[in-house]
């Protein structure tokens, strides 16, 4: 079956959906999302969150790149792929042990500049540049963080997590993901910025909420933080996990408001 003409994530997700033999119901028994949503995503009128493709992916059975269009994942040997990723969860293991004495970093401000190039790369889809280039620029940005702590320096540590959270997904590594929230809430406490430790406990209460199935009705979306419970929205239903209190969007830093 041939895909459309008009090609995005949700097309890509209707047409192997259906040669699952599976209705928009029946895969919504498989993945924590609702149909309203679902059906939105097919159509093109929402955008589908990396979370969301990872759970229909793996409902599937089918890689997440089937889904999203990126042919050169799907290309790779399971041992290629896994030698990329190798050295992002060793940057990420390695995170306490302080700065590197063979690293020289650079200034602040072109490390500041890496880290944003790291989340425009995931943006726009080129990951294995992405992973390439990741586990040397946490290790440089440590350093630094290390050698001179600033909040800056601590913040786009944490953007540089959250860029491996993104690619954990994207890829396919789930747990490695997990860690890499971890590790994004603890540089987040570094550089004091009650937003960025906000942003990962969302993110981390979203998974929660989702695989306990709660709520139902889903489909709002944050701008970069994927979607959001509704019902905290409109003020009803129960709150996420950990009591958490609500940010105005327009509040939100710009860099952390675009869509990865």
């Amino acid at each position: 079956m041939p895909l459309p003409g008009d090609e995005h994530t949700g097309t890509r997700i209707a047409h192997h959906r259906k040669r699952a033999g599976l209705t928009q119901r029946g895969l919504t028994q498989r993945v924590p999302y609702s149909y309203s949503l679902l059906t939105q995503v097919e159509s093109g009128h929402k955008p589908a969150s990396p979370d969301l493709v990872a759970a229909v992916a793996k409902a599937l059975s089918i890689d997440v790149t089937a889904l999203t269009g990126q042919p050169y994942v799907t290309e790779l040997q399971q041992d290629r792929l896994a030698a990329l990723v190798r050295p992002i969860r060793e940057a990420l293991d390695l995170y306490d042990l302080g700065a590197d004495p063979a690293i020289t970093p650079r200034p602040t401000p072109q490390l500041v500049a890496a880290a944003e190039a790291l989340c425009q790369l995931v943006r726009a889809t080129k990951l294995h540049d992405a992973a390439v280039d990741l586990p040397d620029t946490i290790a440089e940005i440590t350093t630094a963080a290390n050698r001179s702590p600033s909040s800056v320096l601590w913040a786009a540590l944490s953007s540089t997590y959250r860029t491996a959270h993104d690619l954990a997904v994207k890829l396919g590594y789930y747990d490695l993901s997990t860690v890499a929230l971890d590790r994004m809430d603890w540089a987040a406490s570094r550089a004091s910025d009650p937003l960025l430790s906000a942003v990962r406990q969302y993110m981390r209460a979203l998974v929660t909420s989702e695989r306990a199935n709660t709520p139902s009705d889903r489909g709002w979306s944050l701008p970069g933080m994927g979607y959001w419970s509704s019902p905290l929205r409109r003020g009803r239903g129960r709150p996420l996990p950990g009591s958490f209190t609500l940010v105005r969007a327009s509040s939100l830093p710009v860099r952390m408001m675009k869509t990865r």
